[in-house]
């Protein structure tokens, strides 16, 4: 198991954690970063991770492009570690180059739905979706802050069909100290959408109001702005054959709480005038949402909004760029 050849795509924090920890593990693991500065960084200086974990390993190497890491001699799998956004433009890259038929593919990433894009451009039994729980953050100078792992992450199939790769992958991830369970398909849709709904609570209001997890759960009325904005995504959840439970919502202000002093990636997307995964999180609630008359995701489609705008305000949407679901509704 430990000869097996691994790419990353997206040397961000999820990816650079990945990357670290496989490394570590005795895997050989090459990245791809568009961002030429990010590539050059791995290259010279290594993965440097701090924070939860101390890491510094070197992985064989980092390229700029898919044409590269594709002539990889026996790459068996590529964890794709991009933010939901860029995943379409990435696939519609991703199938114009010849690649191993026996490469299986992870989206190891937040938001609801980006493995559904990849098995549009690829076979879906070749496609497993991974819900992360770990989270950090990436400097300037290319060092990566692992804020917390809350194990297991879980890995399951796109498709209902066979999940003998997502068990594999699971095992390996496993192996390397990265806990992770595989499941089947749907119980993975239904994770994935549960974490979804776990970052459409903090990671809009924290980056809208430029406050920490820690502090937009400290003040009474940020919380009860958090609490709120849980009950609508738990509400969508339940419409679409999704119940964790009666205790979710308790279960779900227990996470957020172990947050920590942390802005959430969106602050820094924002904050470093990036595109941010707004329309896979809060905007998937609100689509979902207005799929059903009686439901009110109110709250979700002001912070979307909000969201959106702040990307026009930044350059980093067009202003004719606006979702239906917010126009329409």
């Amino acid at each position: 198991m430990s000869q097996q050849v691994i790419g990353i795509i997206g040397m961000g924090p999820v990816g650079s954690i990945l990357g670290a920890y496989l490394v570590r593990g005795g895997f050989k693991v090459y990245g791809v970063d568009v961002v030429p500065e990010r590539a050059d960084q791995v290259n010279h200086d290594g993965i440097v991770i701090r924070g939860a974990v101390q890491l510094h390993e070197r992985p064989e190497k980092c390229f700029t492009d898919l044409g590269e890491l594709s002539e990889v001699d026996e790459l068996s799998a590529v964890f794709i570690c991009t933010k939901a956004w860029a995943v379409e433009s990435l696939m519609k890259r991703f199938v114009e180059i010849e690649w191993p038929e026996t490469m299986r593919i992870t989206a190891f990433m937040n938001g609801i739905g980006p493995e559904d894009i990849i098995a549009r451009y690829v076979p879906g039994n070749r496609v497993c979706r991974g819900v992360v729980n770990y989270a950090g953050n990436q400097s300037k100078d290319g060092w990566t802050t692992m804020n917390w792992f809350h194990p297991p992450n879980l890995l399951g199939p796109a498709t209902d069909r066979i999940t003998v790769w997502s068990q594999q992958m699971g095992a390996i991830l496993t192996e390397v100290d990265l806990t992770t369970v595989a499941v089947g398909h749907h119980e993975m849709k239904k994770a994935a959408f549960f974490k979804a709904i776990l970052n459409s609570a903090l990671n809009a209001l924290c980056a809208a109001h430029g406050l920490t997890m820690d502090e937009a759960m400290r003040l009474k009325h940020t919380r009860r702005t958090a609490r709120a904005l849980l009950r609508e995504g738990l509400i969508v959840a339940a419409l679409v054959g999704y119940n964790y439970g009666e205790d979710a919502l308790d279960q779900c202000l227990t996470y957020l709480e172990a947050g920590g002093g942390h802005y959430p990636s969106m602050w820094f997307d924002l904050r470093n005038r990036r595109p941010t995964e707004i329309e896979f999180i809060n905007g998937k609630i609100v689509k979902i949402g207005r799929m059903f008359k009686t439901v009110d995701v109110d709250l979700n489609q002001y912070f979307t909004s909000a969201i959106i705008t702040q990307e026009i305000k930044n350059g980093t949407r067009d202003e004719d760029d606006i979702p239906e679901y917010l126009i329409d509704s």
